[in-house]
């Protein structure tokens, strides 16, 4: 459930981005939220938060938690799992190939994963 709110905030953005940009969005938003829901390691209470910061120029969004976070070593790639039919590992690979710049950040507990899309919000007619 957690993504599906997460894609539809970001939805609502569609009338003012660029129909790409709002695709990829929506699904790598999704990743990052699931994600967070999958491995992070929370308690059923905890929460997840995400921002999106849109201009002219780019597009940000970013999805943080108080999980065990994550080492990333060099390029995220799929990697199969045992006993799971679906190869995992899809949503950073994914963020990696569509997004325009990624980053992720571990401080005071926390892990911040972000990305930016261009070009990203048209300019709003009024």
């Amino acid at each position: 459930m957690a993504a599906s709110v997460a894609r539809h905030a970001v939805a609502g953005l569609r009338p003012y981005l660029n129909p790409a940009v709002a695709d990829n969005a929506e699904l790598l938003v999704s990743e990052l939220v699931t994600n967070s829901v999958r491995h992070a390691g929370l308690p059923d209470e905890a929460s997840i938060e995400f921002s999106v910061r849109a201009s002219a120029e780019v597009l940000m969004v970013e999805v943080a938690d108080a999980g065990q976070g994550f080492e990333s070593i060099g390029s995220p790639r799929p990697r199969i799992v045992s006993g799971v039919a679906e190869p995992s590992g899809w949503g950073l690979f994914l963020v990696d190939r569509i997004s325009d710049r990624w980053g992720a950040v571990q401080m005071d507990g926390e892990t911040r994963v972000w990305f930016e899309l261009r070009p990203g919000a048209q300019a709003m007619v009024g």
